[in-house]
Order: C-alpha cells, then sequence, then structure tokens
C-alpha cells in the first residue's frame, strides 16, 4: 500500500476518534466527564445547582465563562427537549464532577431559552460546547442566604470603590439616600428654570464611562444631543430616569450610578461589565 494512502487512513481514524470521544445518554445528549468525584449522590429536581461553566461556539470561541466568578446557582427542572439538554446535562453530575456536553445551538436558543433567533456569533446546525464544574447542591434557603450575603459584601465593596473614585477624581458629591445616585452639579440654575419630569421632552448631551474611565458612550463625539420623552417604564437603565428628573434646563452634572441602577448583574455584553457602578456627565440642553 502506497505510503500516502496510509498516511491518510491513519489521520481519518484518528479523527474518527477525536470526534468520536463523547459517550451518549439514552436521549442523545453527549458527553465527556473531564473528572469523576467519589460522591455518587445526583441532584434531585427542584434543587439549586452550584456551579462554574464556559461555553464555546464551533469555532472555538469563548461566547460566556464564569469560571474565577461568582458561580451560578440554577434550579434542576425537567429537560425542555430529548436529545441534548443543558438540564439533562446537570442531572447527571454529582458535586466535584467536572464534564463537557455538546448541545445543538438551535435547541438551547430556540427551546430551552426560546429566543427568537439565534445570536450572530452563533451558526445554525453547529454545536455549543459546554464545560461545566458542578461545586456543590443546594436547597432554596441555602441559595436565598448566600445570595443576601453577596450582596452586603458587594454593596460593601461599591460604596469602597466610589469613595475611592470621588475622592481621586476631587468631586464633592451629594448622596441622594433614597436612589444610591452621588452628583455633583457644575452648574446650577434657578429654580424659576424649567425642570425634567415625568413626560418632559428633554434634549442632552451626556458622556457615559466605566469606573477606569472607558468610555461606553459620549454623545458629543456622536455628533448628536439625545432627544427622549422622560418616562420611566421605558428608560434603560432606570438609573437615567433618577439622574434626569434631578436637573432643569442648562444644568451641568457628574452622578456616580450604583450597579443595580445601571445595568446589574448582567451588564452589557462587549460594552458593561456585570456590576458594573457607571460614571455619567449630563448636559441638559432643553426641556419641554
Amino acid at each position: 500500500m502506497h505510503k500516502h494512502t496510509i498516511f491518510y487512513l491513519i489521520a481519518v481514524v484518528l479523527l474518527a476518534s477525536s470526534c468520536n470521544n463523547y459517550s451518549k445518554t439514552e436521549t442523545g445528549l453527549r458527553y465527556k466527564f473531564l473528572k469523576k468525584s467519589t460522591i455518587q449522590d445526583l441532584p434531585e429536581l427542584g434543587e439549586y445547582i452550584q456551579c462554574y461553566y464556559s461555553i464555546d461556539n464551533s469555532d472555538d470561541s469563548t461566547i460566556l465563562s464564569i469560571f474565577g466568578k461568582t458561580p451560578d446557582r440554577i434550579m434542576l427542572t425537567q429537560p425542555t427537549h430529548k436529545g441534548g439538554d443543558i438540564m439533562e446535562a446537570l442531572s447527571i453530575m454529582s458535586e466535584g464532577d467536572s464534564a463537557q456536553f455538546l448541545i445543538s445551538a438551535d435547541s438551547f436558543y430556540l427551546i430551552t431559552r426560546q429566543e427568537i433567533a439565534l445570536p450572530g456569533y452563533v451558526k445554525p446546525g453547529t454545536d455549543l460546547k459546554f464545560t461545566i464544574k458542578m461545586d456543590r447542591r443546594l436547597n432554596k434557603y441555602q441559595v436565598d442566604s448566600l445570595v443576601n450575603a453577596e450582596k452586603i459584601k458587594r454593596w460593601k465593596d461599591e460604596i469602597d470603590n466610589i469613595n475611592n473614585y470621588v475622592r481621586k477624581n476631587g468631586l464633592t458629591v451629594a448622596l441622594d439616600s433614597s436612589t444610591g445616585i452621588r452628583m455633583q452639579f457644575h452648574s446650577k440654575m434657578p429654580d424659576s428654570t424649567r425642570r425634567v419630569h415625568e413626560g418632559s421632552v428633554v434634549k442632552f448631551h451626556f458622556i457615559g464611562k466605566l469606573m477606569d474611565g472607558t468610555e461606553f458612550y459620549n454623545s458629543y463625539t456622536m455628533g448628536q444631543p439625545q432627544t427622549v420623552r422622560v418616562v420611566r417604564e421605558q428608560f434603560q437603565p432606570i438609573g437615567m430616569y433618577e439622574m434626569l428628573i434631578k436637573m432643569r434646563e442648562g444644568e451641568k452634572a457628574t452622578f456616580v450610578l450604583p450597579y443595580d441602577l445601571a445595568f446589574g448583574a448582567k451588564g452589557v455584553e462587549g460594552m458593561i461589565p456585570p456590576f458594573s457602578t457607571l460614571i455619567y456627565e449630563l448636559n441638559i440642553l432643553k426641556v419641554e
């Protein structure tokens, strides 16, 4: 046999082996354990699973990873479909296990998450690779206790970070105790000046920044101010509404916006990290 043919056959065998090193459950879920713990007890429906995970697309690009961050706590429910479901994946893991799962991107986004379309960075008909480290099983009381403890610590850390930012940048801020927003007015108008209120149409410039100074929006460089009708339910983040209603036509101010009034635990993908305190510089041009 020609040596090139032999090399080709070896390559085919190796490729087939690398593609088939995932086992399958009876429903068709493809899985591969990276580490098996000595604990054999599997989680039950209704329990919470504390875990770390990453999700890669078919190009081996990481879509999301929470390794090294706050673990996720997911309540185990019935799978939404057969053939590979994230709930089935979690149901076969014990505390201390690490595993990888191949799950259809179409079924994950369109069936399990009930989204209208796939994200632009995911190709139809491809698989997602989930790498999951199972940390521990929890009941709802334990989850609530952990979440509350983490919130308290996060709030304390945020206050320390805000105080450091204010001191470092030489700001003299007032605290709105009802919202936790800090503000400094650079130009203040008389009480007779039009004030922003619910239903006002406001034309304004603003700069939005992270606490490290990274700008995520600048209407000055965009070349056009914003014009919006001030309706509380329509604002995202809600903190923008809270800032605007504190201002009058012609005023300029800097606001320090706590993360829970900004984009919260999710942030904005590729722009604003989770739990980000934001800095806004507002310049109110006109109020109608």
